[in-house]
């Protein structure tokens, strides 16, 4: 066999090697999407159940976000995961000393806050402001320093999430609360999603949708 039969039957073998190793990556591929579905799903029913158990992200043969970059499922985890800190921050709790608390509420502003200030569907953008307005509302109960900085970061956020959803009806109560509260109502409690699910949008209480009914 002379050299140049033996570098195109080379090239030949590389080239099918090639194509062999792209066709078991795309099947691997394949498979880890359709882990995805799953794991949304599954991780709905441990949020209703537990939130601080629920996690929204499969286990994968390649990293998980080439996965998740196909799919367009970035938003749908960052949501829930702001949903998960809101809830686990117990709003319902008027501690001001409990450090692992405050923590907890910090990380949740947070999640939420970049949640908003990112482009995205402007309906879950609302719910997320509106939520940050309700976080604003608890922590006017409980803490009593920089009470007029607090009251303008609640209006702020609850204006900007009717803006996003002029249909959000919960940040509309909240907001007439959130007024009351500056012109010193008492404010007998913070409306708008103590225990929010991350499907249904939410009514009057926020987030009264069932556990994993989807977006």
């Amino acid at each position: 066999m002379t050299r140049r039969e033996l570098a195109v039957r080379g090239g030949m073998l590389a080239g099918a090697a090639v194509c062999l190793a792209a066709a078991v990556l795309l099947a691997v591929l394949a498979l880890d999407v359709l882990r995805w579905s799953g794991a949304l799903e599954d991780g709905d029913v441990h949020y209703g159940v537990a939130a601080e158990d629920a996690r929204w992200v499969p286990s994968t043969r390649l990293p998980a976000s080439v996965s998740r970059a196909l799919l367009g499922t970035g938003d749908d985890v960052r949501f829930r995961e702001a949903l998960r800190a809101f809830r686990l921050a117990r709003l319902e709790d008027a501690t001001v000393s409990d450090p692992q608390l405050a923590i907890a509420r910090n990380e949740a502003q947070a999640r939420l806050e970049a949640f908003v200030g990112a482009p995205g569907d402007p309906e879950r953008r609302s719910r997320a402001a509106g939520l940050l307005g309700a976080l604003g509302l608890a922590r006017l109960v409980s803490e009593t320093q920089q009470r007029d900085v607090l009251l303008q970061y609640t209006l702020t956020s609850l204006e900007r999430a009717i803006a996003l959803d002029p249909g959000n009806g919960d940040a509309k109560l909240n907001l007439e609360l959130a007024l009351q509260r500056g012109r010193g109502v008492d404010l007998t409690e913070a409306a708008g999603g103590r225990n929010p699910s991350p499907g249904g949008r939410g009514s009057r209480g926020a987030g009264a949708g069932d556990p994993g009914s989807g977006y």
